[in-house]
């Protein structure tokens, strides 16, 4: 795509990820919202967005120090996807405040700085040891965050990891699809 595209700026933050899922915020999202979105993420893995938030799906359960790269690029980074165990693509925008903030249930939020704008942000992780409990709470695994002027193109399809003797884990009905209840026969 965009070999020569380089980040124009950078930086690595800590986050404690537990209960296999972590959020990132532009300062526009509704935390009312999370759970829906994690709803749509276990529907169609591993991510879901709304543009003002997006949740993401880690194949641990958690890791307390989950190491996150976050680059700002000017337009699309050249393609890396094989260098990854799992990647997915969603929108974000930014506030004017211009801090990203990432959390996980249970655990402080860490932000970084990130210019005000609209963005594609791709979302990838790799060093998974295990779907589920990792062995540990710090299993190594890492992520990145790349981030890029949002120009309306198509997303990126899903990249889930397929784990050797595994596979990749199904998709879960979304809690929402049956929302009438259950359907009972009155003759």
């Amino acid at each position: 795509m965009n070999a020569q595209a380089s980040p124009v700026a950078e930086s690595t933050v800590v986050l404690a990820m537990d209960y296999g899922q972590f959020c990132l915020d532009g300062g526009l999202g509704d935390i009312d919202n999370e759970m829906t979105l994690l709803d749509q993420a276990q529907a169609a893995q591993p991510s879901a967005g709304d543009g003002t938030m997006v949740v993401v799906l880690c194949p641990h359960q958690n890791n307390f120090e989950m190491s996150v790269d976050v680059q700002v690029f000017d337009r699309r980074p050249a393609a890396d996807r094989s260098q990854w165990q799992q990647v997915s693509e969603d929108r974000l925008e930014v506030d004017a405040s211009g801090m990203l903030s990432l959390s996980s249930p249970t655990t402080e939020p860490v932000t970084v700085a990130v210019p005000p704008g609209q963005y594609v942000v791709e979302v990838s992780g790799r060093g998974f040891v295990n779907y589920g409990w990792p062995g540990s709470t710090t299993p190594g695994d890492v992520w990145r965050l790349r981030l890029w002027p949002d120009d309306d193109s198509a997303l990126e399809p899903a990249q889930l990891w397929d784990m050797p003797g595994y596979g990749t884990p199904e998709n879960l009905p979304s809690s929402t699809a049956g929302s009438r209840g259950p359907v009972t026969d009155e003759s």
